[in-house]
């Protein structure tokens, strides 16, 4: 978990250093070698550490669909991240360029680098689902289909589909790898209308806002943190001690967190597995 916890930290952190950088170069319409090379370095960490995520959700994808989606749900949202950087680069060939060093070949340094190993992640993760035993696992539909960004999921998943693989995908089974985020692209489609659909329906029996969670507006706030009792989910809560055991709202350390589920509270250390 803590692995898991500082690969997801540093992959964000090098992404948005990349993508800082490159759009520096694009403001002042020059390319310094020293900030190309450092935008390229830190590029290439980037692919190797997205290559790392797509190897784990290959050979271990338990790790995220088995037990707690926090897993699940941080590569998601970097998934969504890496994509959405990408996609706002606003030109594709000076992007390219800012990348690629001296000498290197166009092959060797573009945005296929960190595309490919987003689509691997996906479709490491539907199969996994698909042809698993376990009965209990982690949704991944339902996962994308909960993050409030629904219009940024589908248009990333579009320029995915529509982006030229000739460079790496060829044959029958690149083919069919197409097909199959295709298809999970209209299943999430399908699934975030009718979702819209149902909470239009019942926008009027909506719960009240002071039970949500004023972290992510999207879960219930069940979790009590000792000693200071403040409150908000137990999922952000989690997340946040992986990083920091002091309180979001008053700094205090955290020295366990309580929370209420089926009308049984429980109890756990912050350091607690």
């Amino acid at each position: 978990l803590s692995f898991l916890n500082r690969l997801f930290n540093t992959l964000s952190w090098t992404m948005t250093e990349s993508s800082m950088s490159i759009r520096e170069m694009q403001e002042k319409r020059q390319v310094a070698d020293l900030q190309q090379r450092k935008c390229s370095v830190i590029f290439d960490i980037s692919c190797s550490l997205a290559r790392i995520l797509e190897f784990f959700t290959r050979e271990i994808p338990h790790a995220f669909l088995m037990g707690p989606d926090m897993n699940l749900r941080r590569l998601a949202e970097l998934v969504v991240f890496i994509l959405n950087h990408i996609i706002l680069a606003a030109d594709a060939e000076f992007f390219d360029m800012t990348l690629r060093r001296p000498g290197q070949h166009q092959e060797k340094t573009n945005c296929t680098m960190i595309l490919a190993p987003l689509v691997g992640i996906i479709l490491n993760l539907m199969e996994s689902s698909s042809t698993s035993g376990h009965r209990e696992l982690n949704d991944v539909i339902t996962v994308f289909t909960s993050m409030d960004c629904p219009a940024t999921i589908h248009f990333g998943l579009q320029y995915l589909l529509s982006y030229n693989w000739s460079n790496v995908l060829r044959g029958d089974a690149s083919l069919a790898k197409l097909a199959q985020l295709e298809e999970f692209s209209h299943y999430f489609m399908h699934i975030t209308m009718s979702a819209d659909g149902n909470e239009e329906q019942g926008f009027s029996t909506a719960s009240n806002e002071e039970d949500n969670c004023c972290i992510c507006y999207n879960s219930d706030s069940d979790t009590t943190f000792e000693p200071c009792h403040h409150r908000s989910c137990y999922g952000c809560i989690t997340r946040h001690l992986l990083n920091s055991q002091r309180c979001f709202f008053c700094n205090a350390v955290v020295t366990s967190v309580t929370r209420i589920a089926d009308s049984r509270i429980e109890s756990r250390s912050p350091l607690a597995p």
